[in-house]
């Protein structure tokens, strides 16, 4: 089989031929530029001066073909483009911006750090004048029919379209910050369903415009909102039926009608109540699996939704273990979560999100070497 066929195997949940391995198919299944780096340093190829950076908050890159190449990474992203007209503004002098939503990131070591909302203070009534990001600017989308129709009938490679808005949950917390948007969905509801709603409009307005150009020739497509965190849901499994889970069915039913491929939620922490929730509302794959957060066990997870979701992640955790194991710890490590996973297809192969600035860049490569020895 070749990547492509592989994955859908996979994806169908039968057993695939070859472990399917990732590596940059989305912003948050990569590596960020340092890590990046002092792994070409290590693998003995010519740094990269200029990464594509995929996330800029988290630092995030695609991979440059020759690592990709190098580790037989089954998967190529294709995202929108450049708007034409952005409203991001510079701050230099103290290493800050402001994204296209208006939110202010500060420089924080390696990562940004949100410190200014625009929605900190807003109404219902202002929500009808905010200025974010155009989803019809045309810029978004030139080309890209044509440049990804190349790249589907000339390689084999899988293809996944990568996330390109948050969902109306995170985008509500970064607008309003955490705390208040976490009390809006309790004494404040009705602001906190019309921010939900316009975020929803216009991420169906992006998704849409996006999925017109790329639908027919990915295999995948990518979209976030993290309601989990290290010990449970943001909210309760209840109040995310109630409020949230209606939004996120309108964006994934988009999704739906409008490919035929595999739909992929990515969700940090501990989301094990709700899974069932996902996999009612459409979504055919979760992703990062972050084992380290309560009732992420991989064995369970497997056992219990196995055959009716897929795990993109999980391979190797980035918390605890990446950073502090020795490197002759790895390949168990490696090989209990792959050979837990991958029976019966299902599973992907990945970290439980992207490869940290303080990771070894031998560890790293141990990690893939290791599916290479084993499962390749």
């Amino acid at each position: 089989m070749n990547a492509r066929e592989n994955l859908i195997t996979t994806l169908d949940h039968k057993e695939p031929e070859y472990l399917p391995i990732d590596l940059g198919s989305t912003n948050c299944t990569s590596i960020t530029r340092v890590a990046y780096n002092n792994l070409r340093e290590f693998l003995h190829l010519p740094v990269d001066e200029d990464p594509i950076v995929t996330n800029r908050v988290m630092d995030s890159i695609y991979p440059k073909e020759d690592l990709l190449e190098h580790y037989k990474i089954d998967f190529r992203s294709v995202s929108v483009k450049p708007p034409l007209t952005s409203s991001t503004i510079e701050i230099p002098e103290d290493e800050s911006f402001y994204d296209d939503y208006g939110i202010r990131w500060k420089k924080a070591s390696y990562y940004y750090d949100a410190v200014e909302r625009p929605l900190a203070d807003a109404s219902v009534e202002d929500l009808k004048n905010v200025k974010w990001i155009d989803p019809y600017d045309p810029g978004l989308v030139e080309g890209l029919k044509k440049e990804v129709e190349t790249l589907y009938k000339t390689t084999e490679w899988s293809l996944v379209a990568d996330i390109i808005c948050d969902g109306p949950f995170e985008s509500g917390c970064m607008l309003r910050g955490y705390e208040n948007f976490l009390t809006d969905l309790h004494i404040n509801r009705p602001f906190a369903e019309a921010l939900m709603n316009k975020i929803t409009e216009t991420d169906i307005i992006l998704l849409e415009r996006f999925l017109d150009a790329v639908g027919d020739y990915v295999d995948v497509v990518a979209m976030g909102d993290d309601v989990g965190m290290q010990t449970s849901t943001y909210v309760s499994p209840e109040m995310y039926r109630e409020i949230i889970k209606p939004y996120d069915k309108r964006i994934f039913d988009l999704i739906h009608s409008k490919t035929k491929a595999k739909l992929f939620y990515h969700s940090c922490g501990s989301v094990y109540d709700i899974i069932p929730d996902f996999i009612e509302i459409g979504v055919d794959i979760l992703s990062p699996v972050q084992t380290t957060a309560a009732k992420m066990e991989l064995s369970t997870l497997k056992k219990e939704f196995g055959n009716d979701i897929v795990f993109w992640g999980g391979g190797v955790d980035i918390q605890e273990f990446l950073p502090m194991a020795s490197i002759q710890e790895f390949e168990d490590h490696v090989r209990k979560n792959v050979d837990t996973m991958m029976p019966g297809g299902g599973y992907v192969f990945f970290a439980t999100h992207n490869l940290q600035a303080d990771t070894a860049p031998e560890k790293i490569d141990k990690v893939y070497e290791t599916l290479h020895k084993f499962y390749r």
